[in-house]
């Protein structure tokens, strides 16, 4: 019988797994930390999956003071650019929380049926906005509710405005203008990031929305486009030539195609541009992110057209599910807990604490009026008006049409070239059906501790040093972006898998491999105490090779490691020094004596050792226990 996640032991969480796809198959028991909080048997805990970039810190907080009998636990989908594979693993194998929040909606749809409860008959689903489920049903089933949507505009320094005499625009024309001026002060005017491919659909759908996407007719256009009628830019040539004239007036330029997403955040936040995409939490996190101690707004995408034809952008963070085996007998009053949390989630209350972590959000509840806070000043006008939108792809032309902007940026297509590959993207009938080839074997589901096993290994073994620590990606809400959350699943690995497994690197990291030396007493200062994130000096944790550990995630750091000994059972020396294989800056600096950078990167690295091994399993060593 399939089960789900429960957490009633202290720190140790017992997952009972059994394959959905082989009936056949045994369960297993295997040890996880998920959490590092004490917590309090007599309490029901409920886990929640968290989307890539989406905190409920302070949703946690105010469940827990509503229902005393309730403890939320949550388990971050934290992998590598922002990968919705991680979620489809999830589903396939059956391996969800209590409560799902998840990231791009259609994922894993051919699994939705038998992995989610259908939500359809339940009262709640009547406080929500009829178009917004109707948008979201599938087959006349609701396996999600749509949670609230950030609002987002573009982000822009109103201390360096406010300095150079710069004035929020109220139309088009002006907001070129403005952009030239800025131009001409050597700042760019702009930074989006494009090496994100799917950042240029912000710069085209954003400009041209009110050309190409407002109206029923244009969304019955588009409709009858995507089943292959008619001429893209017959609907779009607006759209593209506004485009086109962006690119003229140098808003977007080609240096535009090499930058990323966290690239963009270090340029903006240095003050070398003025305006990023972005969200209230943007534009409260300068000084947590770079220190600036500079003042950010938002202003709405202007289009062509004068006044009244500006528009704020709805970015749907998460939709929310629930496990369908919530529904079976045995789970009856974890059921009904969950049931009060949805419950709580559709009300203007609920919607507030959700959104609380994440800034000015709007609801999809009834009769909510939009949120205006200080940062929103400048683009509540399009709010108030409703003109906002959630901005939508082309799902068939897509990634052709991402290429196509590339080409115009580069100044290597025209509109009229563009126009013709997505039209012929669009015609086609090939299914866009893309074969990952096998790495390997998996021959069982691994635990997060032995995939965490099993990639120190890997690193021990290839970089030739005594130990071999990678951490943890976080628990309790706190996610760093150097460690695994992930793990491996029973079956084939793809390159995709590997991605899974490895965390989303920011700020230039790739996981480089570093060879590192340190002390015996520092060593056991890095296990206690890890690397501060965010000014948390609790530390995260490592998995690791070359070591057995007894120890209890609950206490303080400084008090974690109850026993601990080299793996053939030889007492560490604090006086020796040790050599470490670790991914770069993920181990305090200042315990390091000598540090050599391989050049090897561990995905990289991970990929050639299951070809290689053609096979792999868990460790099964016992090294890393629990008390």
């Amino acid at each position: 019988m399939k089960k789900l996640i429960n957490l009633f032991l202290l720190f140790t969480l017992i997952i009972s797994l059994s394959g959905c796809s082989n009936p056949n198959k045994q369960e297993t028991t295997i040890n996880d930390i998920l959490t590092q909080k004490k917590t309090d048997a007599s309490k029901t805990q409920i886990t929640v999956l968290i989307k890539h970039a989406f905190s409920i810190n302070a949703f946690e907080k105010a469940v827990e003071e509503k229902f005393p009998d309730i403890d939320i636990v949550q388990v971050g989908n934290y992998t590598t650019a922002m990968n919705p594979n991680e979620y489809v693993a999830r589903l396939k194998n059956d391996d969800l929380t209590d409560i799902v929040m998840t990231w791009p909606l259609s994922f894993g749809k051919e699994y939705w049926d038998d992995r989610l409860l259908d939500l359809s008959s339940l009262p709640f689903t009547t406080k929500y906005n009829l178009s917004m489920l109707d948008s979201i049903a599938e087959d006349g089933k609701l396996y999600y509710l749509p949670g609230p949507a950030q609002i987002r505009g573009l982000v822009y320094n109103k201390t360096l405005f406010e300095e150079n005499g710069w004035v929020v625009p109220t139309n088009y024309n002006d907001f070129i203008t403005l952009c030239k001026t800025i131009e001409a002060s050597g700042i760019r005017a702009i930074q989006l990031g494009f090496e994100n491919a799917e950042v240029l659909d912000t710069a085209f759908v954003g400009f041209g929305y009110g050309s190409s996407f407002v109206t029923p007719k244009d969304m019955q256009w588009i409709q009858n486009y995507q089943n292959g009628n008619g001429n893209f830019l017959d609907h779009f040539g607006t759209a593209m030539q506004t485009f086109q004239d962006m690119v003229d007036a140098g808003i977007w330029q080609k240096e535009d195609l090499e930058i990323d997403y966290s690239e963009r955040e270090k340029i903006f936040f240095d003050r070398k541009s003025a305006m990023i995409e972005d969200s209230v939490l943007m534009a409260r996190s300068g000084y947590k992110i770079a220190g600036s101690k500079d003042e950010f707004a938002l202003m709405p995408f202007f289009n062509p057209g004068g006044e009244g034809n500006d528009w704020a952008r709805l970015y749907m963070v998460c939709y929310i599910g629930l496990n369908k085996h919530l529904a079976e007998p045995q789970n009856k009053t974890k059921y009904n807990q969950v049931l009060k949390i949805m419950e709580y989630i559709s009300t203007p209350e609920g919607q507030e604490a959700l959104s609380a972590d994440t800034g000015a959000m709007y609801s999809s509840l009834k009769s909510v009026e939009p949120p205006s806070v200080p940062e929103t000043q400048d683009i509540v006008n399009a709010l108030s008006h409703g003109r906002y939108a959630i901005f939508p792809e082309l799902a068939k032309v897509q990634s052709t049409l991402r290429e196509g902007l590339a080409g115009i940026i580069n100044g290597t297509l025209t509109i009229e070239q563009v126009g013709e590959m997505v039209d012929t993207a669009n015609k086609s009938n090939d299914a866009a059906t893309i074969t990952e080839e096998s790495l390997g074997t998996a021959t069982e589901t691994f635990s997060l501790i032995e995939t965490g096993n099993f990639i120190t290994d890997t690193m021990r073994k290839n970089i030739d040093s005594e130990i071999a620590l990678f951490l943890d990606g976080g628990k309790d809400g706190a996610y760093n972006n150097k460690g695994v959350t992930a793990k491996l699943y029973a079956g084939e690995i793809t390159k995709s898998d590997i991605q899974r497994i490895m965390p989303d690197f920011k700020y230039g990291e790739k996981g480089e491999i570093w060879k590192v030396t340190m002390t015996g007493e520092n060593l056991l200062n890095t296990l206690e105490y890890a690397i501060p994130v965010d000014n948390n000096q609790t530390g995260w944790f490592y998995y690791f090779s070359g070591l057995k550990m007894n120890y209890d995630p609950t206490n303080e750091p400084g008090s974690r490691i109850k026993t601990i000994s080299l793996d053939d059972g030889t007492k560490i020396d604090p006086t020796k020094i040790y050599s470490l294989a670790v991914t770069e800056n993920s181990v305090p600096e200042e315990y390091i004596i000598t540090s050599y950078k391989t050049g090897v990167i561990l995905g990289d690295l991970l990929a050639e050792e299951i070809q290689k091994l053609e096979t792999i399993s868990p460790a099964n060593d016992n090294r890393f226990t629990f008390k």
